[in-house]
């Protein structure tokens, strides 16, 4: 993507119409001692390869995003869509894992440069998209005044770092008491609309409230609490496995060890029917070498336990997941069901992966069935398992369904 000058920096930033927005500034401190020492042509030949590093690490962390140079050695990123109550937190770690010290060599010479950055958020509901420049201008000269080389926020909300620490100290207590309770979302088969199943949903309850959100997610992975919210709702939830309830289990592959022992030690425990869990993993978490997600696979063969591959089709190499992972139920990715009725390009997607699956002998389950009409296209393409509000809403216990069409 092509680094916009200051200008035209400034009039897409203020022709948004995004809710959530952050704007950070990136200045290179003490630029002009490179271009006294080394002369001018030698500074822009660093702030090219500058230009270059904020680039290609914009793209690897964000899909939509602009970026300007908007000083002589100072640059701009604004990034659409991220969430600011953890906006803060990404961008922290981005700047101090990639740009707090920037090395590079240039020829013979070899530079090292420390950087300062400057970050404001902007909501639609709070805030003026005018004011956001100026509020993160503030905050990059507030890093100045702090002696350089760090990274300061201004929000137009309230602290997100109090925010934070609120949920997470809810979520710690919510553990501490056990106020995490399994929630039964019911899968059923999309032939004879009897129950196959029922998805394992956590909720987090504080008081009256309910903690939800991606963004409790996120805070919950940030602080490795997820762990721990996983064990309480498997062990709830498990007594249901002796009853021939087939449960689905999303584990995290970030503490996927960690989780696989809690099942395990719960599973003999209390001596339970390991063949009715259904261990769902993320397609798109690819985040381990093949070799010990294929251990990690097998380990589920031995338990007995059916493996469900969840998203499938939002990853870069499906098809070549199938082929090394021994996988039971291919989970179509929600976002396919939701277009299959008006997009003829997710239906054709949808029926190929159908086709896949079936010399696999697979089971192939569509989420996010909210009508008679997503529920007869699914039946019709030959999807055997469908789940969704349509069917049952998520509930404190298993209930039985039964769906007529």
């Amino acid at each position: 993507m092509a680094i916009l000058g200051r200008t035209k920096f400034l009039e897409k930033l203020t022709a948004l119409k995004d809710d959530n927005l952050t704007l950070f500034l990136l200045d290179v401190d003490d630029f002009k001692l490179v271009n006294f020492s080394y002369g001018y042509r030698m500074g822009d030949v660093v702030i090219s390869a500058v230009a270059k590093k904020v680039c290609s690490v914009v793209s690897r962390y964000f899909s939509s995003y602009i970026i300007g140079r908007v000083g002589s050695n100072s640059f701009a990123v604004l990034v659409q869509g991220l969430d600011p109550v953890l906006g803060f937190r990404r961008i922290e770690e981005i700047y101090n894992k990639h740009f707090e010290r920037l090395n590079f060599k240039i020829g013979r010479d070899f530079f090292s440069l420390t950087t300062s950055c400057g970050v404001a958020f902007y909501t639609k509901d709070k805030g003026n998209i005018c004011d956001l420049f100026k509020q993160a201008e503030e905050a990059l000269y507030s890093a100045k005044r702090r002696g350089k080389n760090c990274i300061v926020f201004i929000d137009n909300e309230s602290n997100n770092f109090d925010k934070i620490q609120e949920i997470r100290f809810k979520l710690v207590e919510a553990i501490e008491k056990r106020t995490i309770v399994p929630y039964f979302q019911p899968i059923v088969s999309l032939r004879t609309g009897r129950i196959y199943g029922y998805e394992v949903l956590a909720r987090v309850f504080h008081g009256e409230e309910v903690l939800k959100g991606d963004y409790v997610i996120d805070i919950a992975s940030t602080f490795n609490l997820i762990p721990e919210i996983d064990k309480i709702i498997f062990e709830k939830a498990a007594v249901y496995l002796n009853r021939g309830y087939k449960l689905f289990f999303n584990l995290s592959m970030k503490y996927f060890f960690k989780e696989l022992s809690n099942i395990w030690r719960v599973v003999k425990d209390k001596n339970l029917n390991s063949s009715n869990i259904v261990i769902e993993i993320t397609e798109s978490q690819k985040v381990m070498g093949m070799n010990v997600a294929q251990s990690i696979f097998q380990i589920f063969r031995d338990m007995n336990a059916k493996i469900a591959i969840d998203d499938f089709g939002s990853g870069y190499s499906s098809y070549s997941y199938l082929k090394k992972f021994p996988a039971d139920i291919l989970k179509i990715d929600g976002e396919f069901v939701k277009g299959a009725k008006k997009d003829i390009r997710d239906l054709t997607i949808m029926k190929s992966i159908v086709e896949v699956a079936r010399p696999f002998r697979l089971r192939v389950l569509a989420e996010f069935i909210e009508d008679e009409e997503d529920y007869t296209l699914m039946r019709e393409i030959g999807v055997g398992l469908g789940q969704g509000w349509f069917i049952g809403k998520p509930q404190p216990e298993p209930y039985d369904v039964k769906i007529d069409i």
